[in-house]
């Protein structure tokens, strides 16, 4: 079964719009229609323009997917009381109520984020400013929500079945900004941070570093036989994203020609998917990006395609286009480090746009949900108020037969200092969804 959407104007938005809507989250095949010859009564017809066609499902176009522009506008929203919930781009005189397209189109393509804004410290869009947070719907998959309820009001419409088969699952994705707290540091390193203690007279910590160097206490950040034992138990799929950028002040990781550090890699990368977590340093600079993902090639003889960006640190559209030039088709950092929720309105896969360029990019988006450090060190939750937050979330997406992905640290799971306990949280987000 496959719908005919008339339109009389056919951009690139457009196609991009009706492409995520109908195809990546609906799962519904289209055909688009600009000549109403074209069109029969047997049709399944939705009327995407201002026109009117007998026995069409109508939805009337905003404007925004015929312009070119990304001037700041202030975007309208209407409160539902059916499966829509709250729109933004509401419209009259139609079947829905508001242009979904249009909606998705904004949402998605992180059009906001093209417009000026303050960034924080690390040069990041924070989620205080985003229209998903101002209106009160960033902790949920809005568009996943939207193409839920429209999918319904099209069966009914037409009288016909629509077939969803995507499935709820789970992905578990790991960041690995310091392989080890103490080991394999090197010479000047260790000093170094056996002076550090001294000067602060910090004899419990010395004694741990010492330990850990010689073999006799577990070293904190080495939480990768736990992690695989939970892997191979709960039968999901996992990726672990390696920080190999050069030593600076927020890139601390043991240096990417350690071999302890490639032999990691090389480990991992035979049981769990590996990619590449670009360095703080590396932010806009597209021959460090490449060079870190080279260095991650070698080291594992393989094609690197994935990654996230260490410090989530994301500007739209530039870091993709640095991203999608290296080689990688598959970017893990849609999300934010302040604040849980859906930065771009989803919770399933989705191709990315480029508003400047008008045109889609070949880079698929994989969106989380929440982050470790977001729930203990941003937002100070405790930890059964972390778990009681995760249930919700993972609700949230199960609803729309989503993808729930948070992300953790190695280190953040060695069960020591404001960490302690947290391993609980973590095992939490794979049991079934408590009722809340």
């Amino acid at each position: 079964m496959k719908f005919k959407i008339y339109t009389p104007h056919i951009t690139n938005r457009f196609r991009y719009a009706l492409d995520l809507v109908f195809k990546q989250v609906g799962e519904m095949d289209f055909e688009i229609i600009s000549d109403k010859k074209h069109l029969s009564p047997n049709d399944n017809v939705i009327n995407y323009s201002g026109s009117r066609i007998d026995k069409s499902f109508q939805i009337h176009p905003n404007g925004l997917l015929n312009e070119m522009n990304i001037q700041k506008f202030d975007v309208p929203f209407d409160y539902r009381s059916d499966g829509y919930l709250i729109t933004i781009f509401p419209t009259e005189f139609d079947d829905l109520g508001f242009d979904i397209l249009s909606a998705s189109f904004f949402l998605a393509s992180r059009f906001e984020e093209y417009w000026k804004f303050k960034a924080d410290k690390h040069g990041r869009f924070t989620p205080e400013i985003s229209i998903s947070n101002k209106l009160g719907f960033l902790k949920r998959p809005i568009i996943n929500i939207w193409v839920k309820a429209l999918k319904k009001q099209l069966a009914t419409f037409f009288n016909i079945k629509i077939k969803t088969n995507r499935n709820f699952k789970m992905v578990n994705t790991i960041d690995i900004d310091n392989a080890w707290a103490h080991k394999h540091k090197g010479t000047l390193r260790t000093i170094g941070a056996f002076g550090k203690a001294a000067t602060k007279l910090d004899a419990k910590d010395s004694n741990a570093r010492f330990k850990s160097i010689i073999g006799k206490q577990q070293d904190p950040y080495d939480t990768y036989t736990w992690l695989k034992e939970q892997q191979e138990k709960y039968n999901f799929e996992s990726i672990y994203f390696f920080l190999l950028g050069d030593y600076n002040k927020y890139d601390t990781n043991i240096s990417h020609s350690n071999k302890y550090l490639q032999n990691l890699i090389i480990d991992i990368d035979s049981y769990a998917k590996v990619g590449i977590h670009p360095s703080y340093n590396s932010f806009l600079k597209s021959e460090q990006t490449t060079k870190e993902i080279t260095r991650l090639a070698k080291i594992t003889s393989k094609e690197i395609t994935t990654s996230r960006k260490h410090f989530l640190r994301l500007r739209i559209p530039d870091c993709y286009q640095i991203l999608s030039d290296a080689g990688i088709t598959d970017d893990y950092t849609m999300g934010y480090a302040q604040e849980v929720g859906f930065r771009a309105g989803l919770c399933t896969s989705f191709t990315f746009f480029d508003v400047l360029q008008n045109k889609e990019l070949p880079l698929t988006i994989h969106p989380f949900a929440y982050m470790d450090g977001t729930l203990n060190e941003y937002l100070k939750l405790s930890i059964e108020d972390a778990k009681l937050l995760i249930a919700r979330l993972k609700k949230e997406v199960t609803a729309v037969n989503g993808t729930f992905m948070g992300i953790w640290h190695n280190d953040t799971l060695g069960n020591v200092n404001h960490w302690k306990g947290w391993r609980e949280v973590y095992i939490s987000s794979f049991l079934d969804t408590p009722k809340s």
